[in-house]
């Protein structure tokens, strides 16, 4: 009786499930919404879901949209073999709601991120193997998930992808990076003018970085990686030429919903997060991606995260030509590593 009990309220809970959408196919394509907390989180699930094995995207942010990482590349050398979810946290791309800002904060997106693979298991059936890919700020909520309770039996596999699960170390990361690969381009006389302030301003700055001092880092990082030709230069406004139209892009909400996140206060905190601690707790397989020349989170941070994971199957690739864009910058290098890891593990 107990055990019906729970599974009437599970299901109670998962009032966005819309089961009359489900597709089971090799080219499915189901939008849906997961409600919790306030707010009513988009979720597109695109593939092969009749493979039972679901590639779940947490985006970067806070506030970035999981629209950007559907593209044609992935839909073609990952949705054909595995299903693709792209779900737009709270308060980010096209999730609705209220502005929720009591419930913006990290504990609260982590038990988002539960419901959503609850969700999923509820829909496609619970032998379904799902695996966490998280880049930028995703690397922080997936971290937050895979060490809370027992999260990470959830799912199969984790892949962090150019993420950040130490904030106060990725500054830190940054700052080196930037004064190391400034001084050498200045001694080649490589872009000078633009790797001078940087340089400068890295050396009059030396830690307890406040948030502004954050945010100048990683202005900084986003610029000196713009500064080797190696590095295929990702344009905002090409992907929206490219994609909005086609796929139904809400540009509006996905605006609105990234400057509410991304100036929230919320942000401070996010600044001292560090689960480099609590990493140790995690067993499962684990897929670690960085680009060469990713100043914003540099691969110093797939490092720190590979010593101290508990994973027996752990494994760390760095792309040669990539930034902190990896899923943009260097596909098929991205696709092929992804591909490898969800065979050997699903």
């Amino acid at each position: 009786m107990k055990n019906y009990i729970a599974v009437v309220l599970i299901v109670l809970s998962l009032t966005s499930c819309q089961k009359e959408k489900i597709s089971i196919g090799t080219n499915a394509s189901d939008t849906f919404y997961v409600d919790n907390a306030g707010a009513s989180m988009r979720v597109l699930v695109e593939g092969n879901t009749s493979s039972h094995t679901f590639v779940l995207f947490v985006a970067g942010g806070p506030g970035a949209s999981s629209f950007f990482y559907n593209t044609d590349y992935i839909k073609n050398n990952i949705a054909d073999k595995y299903a693709c979810v792209f779900w737009d946290q709270r308060n980010s791309g096209a999730s609705q709601g209220n502005s929720n800002g009591s419930n913006l904060n990290l504990p609260q997106m982590t038990d988002d991120l539960k419901k959503v693979i609850e969700v999923i298991k509820y829909r496609y059936g619970e032998n379904s193997s799902v695996f966490l890919l998280g880049h930028s700020f995703g690397g922080l909520l997936t971290a937050s998930f895979m060490t809370t309770g027992d999260n990470q039996n959830m799912v199969k596999g984790w892949i962090y992808a150019d993420g950040s699960h130490n904030y106060p170390l990725n500054d830190t990361l940054t700052r080196q990076m930037l004064i190391t690969v400034g001084q050498q381009q200045i001694a080649e006389n490589q872009n000078t003018d633009q790797w001078f302030p940087i340089v400068d301003y890295c050396e009059s700055h030396t830690g307890g970085f406040s948030l502004d001092e954050s945010f100048q880092l990683e202005d900084y990082a986003e610029q000196a990686e713009t500064l080797f030709s190696v590095v295929k230069q990702v344009n905002l406004f090409d992907l929206i030429r490219q994609y909005a139209i086609k796929d139904n892009w809400p540009l509006t909400s996905i605006l609105f919903n990234y400057l509410y996140s991304s100036n929230d206060d919320f942000n401070q905190e996010l600044a001292k997060t560090d689960f480099t601690s609590q990493l140790y707790k995690v067993t499962t397989p684990t897929l670690i991606m960085y680009g060469e020349y990713d100043f914003v989170c540099p691969k110093g941070l797939g490092e720190d995260l590979y010593n101290h994971i508990s994973s027996p199957e752990k494994k760390m690739v760095i792309s040669p030509i990539s930034g902190h864009d990896i899923f943009l910058q260097d596909q098929a290098f991205f696709c092929d590593q992804i591909d490898q890891f969800v065979l050997q593990n699903k």
